[in-house]
């Protein structure tokens, strides 16, 4: 099966993450070009199976052919997950919204049993350094008011939702949901122009729906990732 790979890179090829937009939801990351290249093949299985695992219809992947579509390297702060692509222009269908915001909500689940099943207490950081698991579910959800805020504008009780999470402390599972449904019925509620608009900015990256959604579904899968790496190696 073909995927094409959209890459952004550090200086020298460098810390080169890769996104599959074919497979929404999908990156993959390495210190070099080769290596991220190399990580999207168990990237796309593991996501293929995360559908799966979820109901939805899949193909077969094997045999995996990538292809680079598009390779930045010309900015100074790359790397970073911060590029729009070519592909980014696309007008979203609400078909497509649909299937995404069907993900979104298996992902969620995902990321609360994944922080749920951590070994040490939720609000309590690893002795490996990084978040604790309250600030990663915490840092999720305001990344998603960022994403969509970014093109839709503010979100009209947003504020008080995220502000609830953060005083849940260990147990944000309420506030988490009620959060994500504020922006579900959001993104539900896109109009045509919406889902077809380009925000323009200057000296900044534009905006569309299609990123938008593509960002909230890879970031949180990130997490996703994290919290599960992370609990291999505190049972390892």
């Amino acid at each position: 099966m073909r995927f094409e790979l959209y890459l952004e890179s550090g200086p020298q090829h460098r810390k080169t993450w890769v996104f599959v937009p074919g497979l929404a939801g999908c990156t993959a990351r390495g210190p070099t070009t080769e290596a991220a290249i190399e990580n999207t093949r168990a990237a796309i299985l593991d996501r293929i199976e995360f559908m799966r695992r979820h109901g939805e219809p899949a193909p077969e992947p094997e045999p995996i052919e990538l292809v680079v579509a598009e390779h930045v390297i010309e900015r100074k702060w790359l790397g970073f997950e911060t590029k729009f692509f070519a592909s980014d222009r696309a007008p979203l269908t609400e078909e497509e919204v649909r299937d995404q915001l069907r993900w979104a909500g298996w992902s969620r689940e995902e990321l609360v049993a994944a922080a749920r099943a951590q070994t040490i207490p939720m609000t309590s950081k690893p002795d490996a350094g990084g978040r604790a698991a309250a600030e990663i579910v915490s840092h999720v959800a305001g990344s998603e008011w960022s994403y969509v805020s970014s093109l839709l504008g503010t979100l009209p009780g947003y504020g008080p939702a995220m502000a609830a999470i953060e005083r849940a402390g260990p147990e944000p599972w309420e506030a988490l949901a009620a959060e994500r449904e504020i922006v579900l019925a959001r993104l539900t509620a896109m109009t045509e122009d919406e889902l077809t608009r380009v925000v323009e900015r200057e000296g900044k990256a534009p905006r569309t729906a299609r990123r938008m959604l593509r960002r909230l579904l890879e970031h949180e899968w990130e997490h996703v990732l994290e919290l599960r790496a992370r609990l291999e190696a505190s049972v390892g």
